[in-house]
């Protein structure tokens, strides 16, 4: 975990004008700096960045903070991984907290990194080698794989080799550890073994393909066999192989080349999903750039939430046999409950990306394009519009149908879906809504955490003034204040605030109350407040004048939650006088003894001093 002193360190050494200009194009307003929006399109600037303060803030989009939670939301990473790419661009070392997890790791994550950077190049190195290995795997790679020497270089192409000594010895010479070498994946070593010259190559003999992050980082590789470029071993059945999970390496959370195609991805564009890495840089040997792969195993719904974060558009490549069909429909369910809106494109039974666009690319790319079908269309030509389908076959289509549907957040988006279905299926519209209307009352309730729906935004467009914003920007200024106000946690005024920024507040009050409060510094790294949350308080400290009398505004603001409260339970007192009768003296007698003991308290405010 970094340190607090070392995220203080980065914030004040960085100023947020370098880190937001790479992104955008700024220009003087005051003290402050004025741009369009990254994160939405708008043709009137209405994003801010404000070096004093060190923090952005964007109307259009209700995004606001410091440098940290810029990189976080532009480049879709998370709190860790925008510390670590700030503080690596501007050569600020980070600094972690001891703990009994960092002990039991004596290497940092950027270790790691490093470790497959330094690989990564001794592979190319090896394809690139003026030797008998280096030829043959240039011959299979142009005359087998149909691919250029340039697409081998500008993607990482390298060639393991068949000689660990000369990789192991690299590594050691270049100072890495026993645990980081165990830990990367790149060699198989027996568990207690400790000299890594005894350790084996995991991609011996094989083509590497390097796998990165979405910044562009080598976190892994992906292995293919090649025939006669080493010895066979107990591992040449397998035509790839892939890294292990390693703290760096999830396949089950990465896309191969998404990293590339998010560069190349237009406003409202559409990824392009296909099976492999070789079908993706066929797809990008033509043109298509936003092509990514899953990393050889089945999408999951965490790769699917990723994409969402860059698009709601995916077109997926499909292979014309059977399983890929059964292997589109799954995908459909999973991306409908992601939010994505996918569209299938069939190639040509027994043809993949890879072989289907080695030839005639323009043409056949365009007969592709045409072929396209969005998710509830493909289901339609599946299972309905078929010869001799049967009363029976149709009700169990629309069911299967139906079942995929359901699991669509929006109810908007249901019926989109349903009138998709009533046209492609040729079924009438009205039929198809009851059908629908009484499946979903036959089928159980089971609560569906996968479906993701994006967190409705409190969006503060106007000045933030009220009592609640300003407490609130005080209590994240003023250490001193916050914990004097901590005196009256415990009492109505404030613990019945219900405004979005009352309840913030009353957050952030009990994580100051329980020592959880690490400061605004960590809050992008805090689970426990949520987006618009987060927005809500860099929106309050960005309009909060630092330069006010804090003690005077923080009674002020206290002063006007207790009369809003006192004033309220008057209210309420006085709404119950209205509704009982003379003869209920005892009654009449509490509430007038309630009332006086209110107004009391209204001449009695809270305050600090």
């Amino acid at each position: 975990m970094i340190t607090r002193d070392c995220l203080d360190k980065i914030k004040n050494s960085v100023d947020i004008y370098d880190v937001v200009s790479p992104y955008i194009t700024l220009k003087r307003c005051g003290v402050n700096w004025r741009g369009l929006s990254p994160f939405n399109q708008e043709k009137t600037p209405s994003f801010f960045v404000m070096p004093a303060k060190k923090m952005f803030r964007c109307f259009s989009s209700g995004n606001a903070g410091d440098i940290f939670r810029f990189v976080q939301l532009k480049e879709n990473v998370s709190f860790t991984d925008a510390v670590e790419m700030i503080a690596e661009r501007f050569n600020i070392p980070l600094e972690f907290e001891k703990s009994a997890v960092f002990e039991a790791k004596p290497y940092a994550k950027k270790t790691l990194f490093e470790l497959h950077e330094l690989v990564c190049d001794f592979f190319v190195r090896n394809f690139h080698a003026d030797d008998v290995c280096g030829e043959r795997i240039r011959q299979y790679w142009v005359e087998k794989r149909k691919f250029s020497l340039d697409v081998a270089r500008e993607n990482g192409i390298g060639f393991a080799g068949n000689n660990d000594r000369a990789l192991i010895e690299k590594i050691l010479q270049a100072g890495y550890s026993l645990d980081a070498i165990k830990a990367s994946g790149i060699f198989y070593a027996k568990e207690n073994e400790t000299d890594p010259r005894r350790f084996m190559g995991r991609f011996n003999s094989r083509l590497t393909i390097p796998i990165r992050n979405t910044q562009g980082k080598v976190i892994g590789f992906s292995a293919r066999f090649v025939d006669g470029m080493g010895p066979k071993n107990n591992f040449s059945d397998a035509k790839y192989i892939n890294s292990p999970a390693t703290e760096i390496f999830q396949k089950g959370s990465i896309l191969f080349g998404l990293d590339r195609a998010r560069q190349y991805l237009e406003p409202n564009g559409a990824f392009w999903m296909v099976e492999g890495q070789f079908d993706a840089m066929r797809c990008w040997d033509n043109g298509i750039n936003t092509a990514i792969a899953p990393q050889g195993t089945a999408i999951t719904d965490s790769q699917l939430i990723t994409l969402r974060r860059y698009s709601v558009h995916l077109n997926c490549m499909l292979d014309g046999d059977n399983a890929g069909l059964k292997a589109a429909e799954r995908l459909l369910a999973m991306a409908i409950a992601a939010g994505l809106d996918i569209k299938f494109f069939i190639l040509p039974e027994g043809q993949d990306p890879d072989s289907y666009f080695r030839e005639d690319f323009e043409n056949r790319f365009q007969r592709l394009q045409r072929s396209g079908m969005t998710g509830i269309e493909f289901l339609a030509n599946r299972w309905l519009v078929k010869k001799n389908i049967t009363a029976q076959e149709k009700v169990e289509a629309l069911r299967r149908i139906y079942e995929i549907i359901s699991v669509a957040e929006s109810s908007i988006v249901q019926r989109s879906y349903l009138d998709e279905l009533s046209m492609a299926a040729d079924i009438d519209r009205h039929a198809i809504f009851q059908d629908f209307k009484s499946f979903l009352q036959k089928k159980p309730f089971v609560g569906n955490s996968k479906v993701v729906v994006d967190e409705t935004r409190e969006m503060p467009h106007k000045k933030l003034s009220t009592a609640e914003s300003q407490l609130l920007a005080i209590v994240l200024s003023n250490d001193k204040i916050a914990k004097q106000i901590l005196d009256f946690y415990e009492q109505p005024f404030l613990q019945n605030l219900t405004s979005h920024e009352g309840k913030v507040l009353l957050k952030v009050l009990n994580e100051i109350k329980e020592y959880m409060w690490e400061g605004i510094a960590k809050l992008e790294g805090s689970p426990l407040f949520s987006d618009a949350e987060k927005n809500l308080i860099y929106f309050s400290l960005a309009d909060f004048d630092e330069d006010c009398e804090h003690l005077a505004i923080a009674n002020l603001c206290l002063h006007k939650l207790h009369s809003n409260f006192i004033r309220e339970e008057i209210n309420k007192v006085n709404d119950n006088f209205r509704k009982i009768s003379l003869d209920e003296s005892d009654t009449i007698r509490t509430l007038q003894e309630c009332r006086l003991n209110l107004r009391k308290m209204l001449k009695h405010p809270p305050q600090i001093v």
